[in-house]
């Protein structure tokens, strides 16, 4: 399979991580790893730790475990933010298996998101680097931040293009770029491969929540892991809608507010919205959105000789391009 031939170069270093990612979550209460354990269970790619792992192998770490503490990290905040995400919007699944909010309740299950940043930061301050401390701690600011504007701006069809790049890159694309410095920084990388790399990281960030905007509407909901449709329901504005707003009559401009406003969205409402998006061909635009990041998200790693894990980062980003989860 493709995933397996990108993570290739880190399979041992993959391993170890997960290893490690279990062996963190114990403590005095037993509830907490169980939701934790529970969450890191259920699936995912570990794209986030294998950015790092392949960050760091292709500025030439050697020796050490650090790249297998920060990868933990960088799953660590990952899952925190799906535990967050999924009590927001009060998530009935989650990579197709019930939701940590539906299961325990949002109560012990916002306190599990914060003890896996906790957990983190107790990883990060053992590791003792202040510059990969500064790299994640940005980037959690940035997801907060990112998390709440959604929130704020839910169902807000004045919403612009630089007003939803912004939330994008808050939510998705810092954490997937602070992976990529981190591990550039422990591989005592230049200053212009640490620049890359971040840049790298960003780019592909953004693109992969691109294209988690254009499955929403066109994904198999066994693949996608939740009910499709699902963002919209929540009155998330994303790239597809901002197009059919852009693209639109004046008439499918003021049917598209007319669905937003609605307290709760029924099948025959989702069904309308996608017959919209694919009239305008919302979807093809995006993906155009989604090559042009991707493209950028390639050219940073040009300063970069050949080598395996240079390879299986540009792999990266088609897989990303490609993917239909």
């Amino acid at each position: 399979m493709i995933v397996e031939r990108i993570l290739a170069p880190v399979v041992h270093e993959l391993a170890q991580v997960e290893e490690r990612l279990f062996q963190e979550i114990g403590g005095r209460v037993e509830l907490i790893a169980e939701i934790t354990r529970y969450v890191l269970k259920s699936g995912g790619k570990r794209v986030r730790p294998a950015l790092l792992l392949l960050s760091a192998k292709l500025c030439g770490y050697r020796g050490g475990s650090r790249n297998i503490a920060l990868a933990v990290v960088a799953e660590y905040m990952h899952a925190a933010t799906l535990i967050h995400d999924d009590i927001i919007d009060n998530a009935d699944k989650r990579r197709g298996l019930p939701s940590a909010n539906r299961t325990w309740g949002p109560q012990v299950s916002v306190l599990a998101g914060d003890f896996l940043y906790a957990r983190s930061l107790q990883i990060l301050v053992a590791d003792g680097d202040l510059n990969v401390m500064q790299a994640f701690a940005d980037a959690t600011v940035q997801m907060t931040e990112g998390e709440v504007r959604e929130v704020q701006r839910a169902g807000d069809l004045d919403l612009t293009y630089d007003e939803y790049l912004e939330i994008i890159i808050s939510k998705t694309a810092a954490l997937m770029s602070a992976a990529c410095r981190a591990g550039a920084l422990i591989a005592a990388a230049s200053a212009e491969a640490v620049a890359a790399l971040t840049e790298f990281g960003l780019n592909l960030g953004v693109g992969f929540q691109l294209v988690d905007d254009a499955l929403d509407f066109v994904a198999k909901e066994d693949r996608l892991g939740k009910p499709v449709g699902n963002d919209f329901k929540e009155g998330k504005v994303t790239f597809p809608v901002l197009h059919v707003l852009r693209a639109g009559s004046e008439a499918d401009r003021k049917r598209l507010r007319e669905l937003v406003a609605k307290e709760s969205i029924v099948e025959a409402d989702l069904t309308e919205v996608k017959e919209m998006v694919e009239r305008h061909r919302a979807v093809a635009a995006t993906m155009e959105q989604v090559r042009t990041y991707l493209e950028q998200a390639k050219a940073p790693l040009a300063i970069f000789p050949d080598s395996a894990a240079k390879r299986s980062l540009v792999s990266m980003v088609d897989f990303v391009r490609d993917r239909d989860w």
